[in-house]
């Protein structure tokens, strides 16, 4: 395991927080639904602005984090990065918090649902976004299936690209070749975006739910990954947006917000509402989230940036803890909005719909029982069952690598992980939410 860099940490717990923020405020009534008009303009406006684009990072982050390794083999020709460590370390960091979620959510809350193993099955293995089964409480956990399989497509997209690379001879074209398939996967996810949008799919379809509309996101933290072994190889050849964004990182801030103002004008949707959008808005807030996601992570990731505002922000302590736990924020939010409104089976009746419980209560005194009560759980999930879990399953794995003389023994790190303190980002990160 790598050193944390504490402004991806930082990172994370903003858009954790940002999507908490989007669903509480459905949930009270600020936000305008369909034929709801927001309860207040002015919050309905900068609040619905937030979705979907802090979604964004998020996968930017896992492709940039985890695609680097591999990007490397091809590029330097190292040693290609074991498959099979890396999907057990990804399922090692998702799946526990994801099960005890799924578990929590289908016996207390849904237990009047349960109409045999299947129903219990299905979350725990992933594969209730393809038929699409409504669970209470793990409304916002759709994305974690999808960021699975692109785990699990990770490997052989390296593998494409390793094989279009193979036979250029410079380090230039063999960044083109590669780029190749991270480009079909952000025109194909455009595509997929603006046709489950259509009108005749109606608000919401099965396929909403597929992992094919996040793949541009994803496929934009590998091209980023790619930049940086790159600048690894030949620092004297960075890139324009590489330069930029380590001489001008607040400008790049800059620009992430102005994107923000721009999703929150919601160009051909209507401002303030969470609206199921129609295909030309989902497909400009599609390239908006690309545009945003990067221009919040890449300045946090090159190493000469300096920044007291981006320091101030995404480093502090606060930020730093709540980015460790934020996997747990993303999970458990929704679920404690159905304890806190005591809706479901453990109360006595089957949990409600949102819409039916909208505007029963104030934004700021739900915002900060979600919070307090995400944030407690979050902390005793983390603590106590993932990053045991996570840690074992590492030291496994490490000593089995030392047995086959693949890894020198594991040295302190400079946070007090172990392992290498090279590079500008930890490979090893948890990624994703």
């Amino acid at each position: 395991m790598r050193n944390r860099v504490p402004g991806l940490d930082g990172i994370r717990a903003i858009c954790a927080i940002a999507v908490t923020a989007v669903h509480v405020s459905f949930t009270a009534g600020v936000m305008g639904a369909y034929t709801d008009a927001p309860s207040n303009d002015v919050g309905a406006f900068f609040l619905a602005g937030l979705r979907p684009i802090f979604l964004g990072p998020f996968f930017v982050l896992s492709g940039m984090l985890l695609y680097r390794p591999f990007a490397r083999w091809t590029l330097t020709g190292s040693r290609r990065p074991a498959v099979g460590p890396f999907l057990v370390k990804r399922l090692a960091r998702l799946w526990p918090a994801y099960i005890l979620l799924s578990l929590t959510c289908v016996f207390l809350l849904n237990y009047d649902s349960i109409d045999g193993p299947w129903y219990v099955l299905r979350p725990i293995l992933m594969l209730q976004v393809y038929d699409y089964t409504w669970i209470p409480g793990m409304d916002p956990a759709w994305t974690v299936p999808a960021e699975m399989q692109y785990y699990l497509a990770l490997p052989v997209l390296a593998v494409i690209g390793h094989f279009l690379a193979k036979g250029a001879r410079t380090t230039e074209a063999k960044v083109r070749r590669m780029l190749v398939a991270p480009a079909v996967l952000v025109v194909f996810s455009a595509c997929w975006t603006f046709y489950i949008h259509r009108a005749e799919m109606g608000p919401f379809p099965k396929q909403y739910w597929w992992p094919l509309a996040v793949g541009g996101a994803f496929a934009l933290g590998m091209w980023m990954a790619i930049m940086h072994v790159q600048v690894e190889i030949d620092p004297a050849k960075k890139p324009y947006l590489y330069r930029l964004a380590g001489k001008r990182p607040n400008l790049l801030w800059l620009g992430a917000f102005v994107v923000y103002i721009v999703n929150c004008i919601q160009p051909f949707g209507r401002p303030g509402y969470g609206d199921y959008e129609p295909s030309k808005t989902a497909l400009i807030q599609y390239f908006l989230l690309l545009a945003f996601s990067y221009a919040l992570v890449m300045p946090l990731t090159v190493p000469e940036t300096k920044s007291r505002l981006l320091e101030a922000v995404t480093a502090n302590p606060v930020s730093r803890f709540l980015g460790r736990i934020s996997y747990g924020i993303y999970l458990w939010h929704f679920a404690v909005m159905y304890f806190y409104f005591e809706s479901g089976s453990i109360f006595g009746e089957p949990p409600a719909l949102m819409n039916v419980l909208r505007g029963q209560i104030g934004f700021f005194e739900l915002m900060t029982a979600v919070m307090v009560g995400t944030i407690v759980i979050s902390t005793l999930s983390h603590y106590l069952f993932e990053q045991p879990i996570l840690k074992a399953v590492h030291r496994v794995l490490e000593r089995r690598e030392r047995a086959r003389g693949q890894v020198p023994p594991p040295r302190p790190g400079a946070d007090g992980t172990t392992g290498s303190t090279a590079g500008s980002v930890r490979e090893g990160a948890p990624a994703g939410r």
